[in-house]
This record gives structure tokens, sequence and C-alpha cells, in this order.
């Protein structure tokens, strides 16, 4: 296999033009990078989404694991492979120290009525939130909470972004995520199926530690400045808050959201418990 040494090659301007949100949405494709998340990717049903590996055996050879993962790429027939030198690799990725392999997915595409129609947990109901560390963290912590369905405004940031992707440590595999175009006419469709919406908010709300998780429930959580919009709130059955010290104005949204879906998951392994008694 011959390394590709040129920024000319058209796999490497593929690769490149992934930072770009626009390129992303134009292609229907991403990147995933880092030993530890390529190797889940590999290992999972998630492998039939790649259409290729790219990797630097200069990168590789000197980071930890990383002469295994060149072995197991080298031992991969069932996708395609380009070698990368590891200046090219450095140049196609956004990382400030890249760890040498790298694979390209297309974006799932999920059916929202049939995701709904199966899903029997709770659910997480992302408005408007850009940041996009914030977006990473609260997928990693859906993930470690149970939640495997997350539902995006257009106006929250793009989950496929390789900072949100690094940022979730793997989670995205393992959590569903669907953009939605009026959240309003998903928020009447999940109260046809016997959800009760959730909002969050610092104003008229119970506190967390007093509330009833019991119910099949969608937890709204809005954007870092604004929080959830009134008219999301208007058609909420519920609103929440998390109680804290009054020297503290608000908490960072995906601390607050992390928190929220802790006390819920600790409310339904005690409920899961008690049925086992």
């Amino acid at each position: 296999m011959n390394v590709i040494m040129s920024k000319s090659n058209e796999k490497v301007k593929y690769i490149k033009s992934l930072n770009d949100k626009k390129f992303r949405k134009k292609y229907h494709t991403f990147y995933v990078e880092g030993i530890k998340v390529v190797n889940e990717i590999l290992n999972s049903k998630k492998a039939i989404d790649i259409m290729f590996i790219a990797y630097s055996k200069d990168l590789l050879q000197n980071i930890n694991g990383g002469k295994e993962m060149i072995e197991k790429i080298e031992n991969i027939s069932f996708i395609e492979k380009i070698e990368l030198s590891a200046e090219i690799f450095a140049y196609v990725t956004d990382t400030v120290n890249p760890q040498g392999v790298l694979i390209v997915m297309s974006i799932p595409k999920y059916d929202m009525l049939k995701e709904l129609q199966e899903n029997t947990q709770d659910l997480l109901i992302l408005d408007q939130v850009q940041d996009l560390g914030n977006i990473g963290t609260i997928i990693r912590s859906a993930d470690a909470f149970g939640i495997k369905l997350i539902l995006c405004s257009v106006g929250t940031g793009d989950v496929y972004s390789p900072k949100v992707i690094r940022s979730t440590m793997g989670s995205f595999s393992r959590v569903k995520i669907i953009y939605v175009e009026d959240l309003l006419q998903i928020i009447a469709l999940l109260k046809e199926k016997q959800y009760e919406i959730v909002g969050t908010s610092l104003q008229k709300s119970k506190e967390v530690s007093c509330f009833d998780f019991s119910k099949k429930q969608a937890f709204v959580v809005g954007n870092e400045a604004n929080g959830v919009p009134k008219n999301i709130l208007e058609n909420c059955d519920q609103i929440i808050k998390i109680e804290m010290e009054q020297t503290a104005e608000s908490l960072n949204v995906s601390v607050a959201t992390s928190i929220l879906l802790y006390e819920n998951y600790i409310h339904q392994k005690n409920k899961n418990n008690e049925k086992l008694k």
C-alpha cells in the first residue's frame, strides 16, 4: 500500500472537508478519530457504517496500543484502507496531537416514528443547545444514565462535529440522535404516546429532589444563555429545577443535564430493585 503524502489527494481533501459542517451535511458523513473509539466501532455492529479507514503508521507506532491497531487494520479485508504520512494525517484532522487512526462513517438515518414506537425508556430533548463541548458531555451522560434516544431542535449544534464526537468518548455510537424540524409538533406527538414532557427552568418549578420520576418522561433542556423557550415551557406537563446555593446564578447546561439524568437513573434503578424483592 502506497503512503499518501500529498494534500491534493482526493481522499485527503475529502477527510479534511469533514471538519466543516456544510460538507458533513453534503456528503452525509463524518469521521471518528482515536485508537479506543475506532477499536470500539470496529468491534461493534456500527462497523457496517464505516466507509474507509485512514491511518498513519508513523504516528501509531509511538502510541500505546498503536502497534496492535496497525496489525488489526492490516488484517481487515472488508473495509477500504488508506495509509497517510504523519504530516498529512495531522493536516486532515483538527486534533492537536492526533493518534494516527480515523474512520469515515455515514451519518445514521433513523425513522423517528419507528424509534418513538420502539423506545420504552425516557428520552432527552436538546432545544438550541449550541456549545459543542456541552453537547458532547450531554451525550456521554445520556449513555451513562440509560438514555438511548435524544431529539434535537434545528437550532442545536452539530452532534457530528469532530469536537462533539471526540468528547463523547464513543457514547455517540450507543445513543440514537435525531434532529426535528418542529419541536412543538414533536411534543404533541410524544404526549399522544403517553410521555410526560418535563421542562427545565429556575422559574415556577419543582425541585428535582422532590420530583416523581415514575412516569415515562421526555426531559427538555435548553440554550446555554436563554434556557428552554417560553412557548416550549408552556407545553410542558412539569417544570423542574436543580436546587443549589443562592450564591450561584445557574449551572452549566451539561452539568445540570447530567445531574437530572443521574437522579432519574437512580430512581429507575431503585424501582427495578423493588420489583426484584
